[in-house]
């Protein structure tokens, strides 16, 4: 609670010192936020986080986002936003109703979510450029390998923009720091992008080191490659994506690996008003072979495995990627067995959004699940309905429901040897943006 004091404390310090700022430099201060108010259902889901049976969950929770976006000058920002979470753990995103009992106070913390300045300039020969330094989301391309959104990471951004279309920049993210007191077990992640605009089309590429020493016996030399597209032509909208990995991670097992993953993405929708038509497909690669001295399985870095079903904000699938084990079976960077994004997965999905009437919105996918490899069996994971429904009620304020079931396939009774479950979520709630 000391540590919440402070921050709340740190919080008024900080716009106290804004307030003065305005009054004095003309500082441009931004106040906004958003709360957010949802009701859960699960079912089939118990601590093994494989689709079996299991007593039900049923829980309210709130999120409450704030944020502070100070305008310096025209080329100077810097931009704050605190979330709460029901723990001291930074990978919680909420606090859930009830949780102290009889006639209490509510007991969130509040964390930095992003915390940066961000400073943009004519730069060398009068090219535009800028920086940006301190906690903030990052993502590439179409998200397949690196999403870290949903809590941010620390990084320094750097980047030109060389003509109208073309956009170049270079970062470095912060992944793990481990024991501050030492170097070596650091995880760090070198990135360079660029991204050029052709009419309604963009085009990109991006590469990524992610580099640790971890200890003398243990160094991880990792690397990603990936070139994507999307844009809209003749009233269809599209975008693909393909990444290959190499490097190395030495002394696994006894034995250098080499890294030999890859994924492919394509997407397609077509708008005919008030529907839109999408399909989806993806590939992450997997590994048949275990001793062949290679990591073939796609890596992927999308979030942190010890946030719970409750934090994560999901990339394709409401329940797959979000609640259970997923098809994963070999993620070297972090370990993950849950959140794993499309590695050693493959789905195909078809979906639509409608919107009968002005501020109703329906969106429904129903996607077929396989794992890309399975040495122990069957590769089919499964088939997920999800189901969203949004009403807004008034400016910024929403009411939304949200469903979904996975009827798991035969790789969970295989691999695992359980008696699967059909795992369904229901969750409801409103949001409120100011």
């Amino acid at each position: 609670m000391k540590k919440y004091l402070a921050i709340l404390l740190g919080v008024f310090l900080i716009l106290s010192f804004a307030i003065t700022a305005y009054a004095q430099d003309e500082t441009e201060i931004t106040l906004g936020g958003k709360i957010l108010m949802r009701g859960w259902y699960w079912d089939n889901i118990p601590a093994s986080h494989l689709p079996e049976e299991s007593q039900s969950q049923a829980v309210y929770s709130t999120n409450l986002f704030l944020t502070l976006d100070a305008k310096v000058t025209d080329n100077l920002r810097a931009f704050i936003e605190v979330e709460t979470c029901n723990n001291l753990i930074g990978s919680s995103g909420l606090y859930f109703w009830g949780e102290e009992g009889w006639d209490t106070k509510a007991r969130p913390f509040m964390f930095f979510r992003q915390l940066w300045i961000q400073y943009t300039g004519s730069g060398l020969l009068g090219v535009p450029s800028g920086m940006k330094i301190g906690h903030m989301p990052i993502a590439l391309g179409e998200k397949l390998f690196l999403r870290n959104e949903r809590f941010g990471t620390d990084g320094i951004l750097l980047w030109v923009d060389p003509a109208k279309e073309l956009h170049l920049a270079i970062a470095t993210a912060k992944l793990d720091e481990g024991d501050w007191r030492k170097h070596s077990d650091d995880i760090d992640a070198y990135i360079l992008l660029g991204t050029y605009k052709l009419a309604d089309m963009t085009l990109g590429a991006n590469w990524t080191w992610v580099n640790s020493s971890r200890t003398l016996d243990d160094p991880l030399n990792f690397h990603n490659l990936g070139v994507h597209a999307n844009g809209k032509a003749a009233g269809l909208s599209y975008a693909a994506e393909v990444d290959m990995q190499f490097g190395k991670a030495e002394n696994i097992a006894a034995d250098d690996q080499k890294f030999r993953g890859w994924a492919i993405f394509a997407k397609l929708g077509y708008a005919l008003d008030p529907i839109n038509i999408r399909g989806s497909f993806a590939m992450g690669s997997g590994d048949s072979d275990t001793g062949d001295g290679k990591i073939k399985e796609f890596q992927t870095i999308v979030g942190n495995d010890s946030q719970s079903l409750f934090a994560r904000f999901p990339n394709y699938t409401l329940v797959y990627e979000r609640a259970v084990r997923t098809t994963a079976q070999d993620q070297v960077l972090t370990g993950n067995i849950r959140t794993t994004g499309i590695a050693n997965t493959t789905y195909y999905n078809i979906g639509a959004d409608i919107t009968p009437v002005k501020d109703l919105t329906f969106t429904a996918d129903a996607f077929l699940i396989r794992a890309t490899k399975n040495e122990a069996g069957s590769k089919s994971a499964g088939t997920e309905v999800d189901v969203t429904a949004n009403y807004k009620i008034a400016k910024n304020f929403s009411y939304f429901v949200q469903a979904g079931a996975l009827w798991p396939g035969k790789y969970y009774e295989e691999t695992f040897g359980i008696d699967k479950k059909t795992v369904t979520h229901l969750l409801h709630g409103v949001s409120l943006s100011f």
